[in-house]
């Protein structure tokens, strides 16, 4: 069976020294859907996308690593993007190996929240086009700053890799026209992460904790409003402080799986986050597989994400009830998403990529990536996808 290249990049350049080393990565990818009235956007970093018409800016990117050895145990590792949303800072750490089987790292990390996060950009490295949005556009923050130990070992045949992590992140989501971007803060984030590897058969399973922040003007603005008002009772107010997005605690967890049967692989996740505040909870999957045919990949997935409303508990006030449960209805998430693409590999680093998405969103939320003005009304929208995915 033909292996993927899973671990990013291959070295091109020695700068002066055999210490110091630079790869790279990128797409350059088009997208069309032929509604004008709903934007596709497939970051929630961006605040345009296709809206009828042929876009360079929701796949194409380009990015670059540097590794530096500086002594024995002890590398340095940078990478930044920049795509349509902006330049982005990925990577940033110091990483000491005590052994061959233990790390520690220290700096800025991805966060290793599901099976494809260290490698989220690097669209090479998948037979997608993009990765399943509905299982990867939930997640909150993609980098955070702090700590990681790595620990990895064989028994029994059977390969472990245990990840422990902790640290604070933050970043602002582009938000719509009437409300307003969304400023994300997370705090004492706390994590672990076990794979598991037997022969073709790969385990994945991650917990996340972490206190979450969630800054906007017009959410803050009537919180505080309805705290200072003398006509509610402090019991209102602690129904009201429950809802109240700012400083909560926050967990997800994420199980995954990726079996190879000769040329025939199966893979699939799921997460559910927990959000403990007015923005409504989601969980989400996605089963994938694809046939390798030579240099051709044709792969199928379907994926779905559901979203859970947070109000439960009125506050007896009839407005602000109505508030709340519009606030919450806003926030959500349900579409479901069937994808038909496939691959062709032109070279060892090179890779074509062809694929449809057709994306139907529920009465009972709305879509991750589709966006158009009010009143809300769910929409099918079919996308149309062509990238060339490199490393070097």
């Amino acid at each position: 069976m033909k292996k993927r290249i899973f671990l990013l990049f291959l070295p091109i350049l020695s700068m002066s020294s055999e210490d110091i080393s630079i790869y790279g990565f990128g797409t350059i990818g088009l997208t069309y859907q032929n509604n004008e009235n709903i934007i596709y956007e497939s970051n929630w970093r961006m605040d345009r996308g296709t809206d009828g018409d042929i876009s360079l800016q929701n796949d194409s990117k380009f990015g670059l690593q540097l590794d530096w050895q500086l002594k024995q145990n002890l590398a340095f590792t940078i990478q930044g993007s920049v795509d349509s949303a902006g330049a982005t800072l990925e990577w940033a750490n110091l990483k000491y190996d005590f052994d061959d089987s233990f790390n520690i790292k220290i700096g800025q990390m991805r966060f290793p929240t599901a099976m494809y996060s260290d490698i989220l950009k690097v669209s090479y490295s998948y037979d997608w086009v993009r990765l399943p949005e509905d299982v990867y556009g939930i997640l909150p923050l993609t980098s955070y700053q702090g700590a990681e130990i790595n620990y990895q070992a064989i028994y029994n045949d059977v390969e472990y890799h245990i990840k422990l992590y902790g640290g604070n992140a933050k970043d602002t989501m582009v938000g719509s026209k009437d409300i307003g971007d969304y400023d994300i803060e997370l705090k004492h984030t706390f994590g672990i992460n076990l794979s598991v590897i037997l022969d073709d058969l790969e385990l994945y399973t991650g917990f996340t904790r972490t206190n979450i922040t969630i800054t906007n003007d017009r959410i803050n603005s009537y919180f505080d409003a309805l705290y200072r008002s003398s006509n509610l009772s402090d019991e209102q107010k602690s129904i009201l402080y429950r809802y109240d997005p700012r400083d909560k605690n926050t967990k997800y967890i994420s199980i995954g799986f990726k079996y190879n049967y000769d040329e025939l692989y199966l893979l699939g996740e799921y997460v559910d986050i927990d959000m403990n505040n007015i923005i409504s909870d989601n969980y989400a999957w996605y089963l994938s597989t694809g046939y390798h045919i030579g240099k051709f990949t044709p792969n199928i997935t379907y994926s779905k994400v559901t979203g859970r409303s947070n109000f439960k508990e009125k506050t007896g006030d009839t407005q602000i009830d109505t508030d709340l449960q519009e606030m919450a209805k806003r926030t959500l998430t349900s579409q479901q998403h069937i994808t038909l693409g496939v691959r062709y590999d032109i070279k060892e680093n090179i890779a074509l990529k062809a694929q449809y998405d057709h994306i139907k969103e529920s009465s009972d939320g709305r879509g991750i990536s589709i966006h158009k003005e009010e009143p809300y009304k769910p929409t099918d929208i079919n996308l149309f996808s062509l990238s060339m995915d490199f490393v070097f």
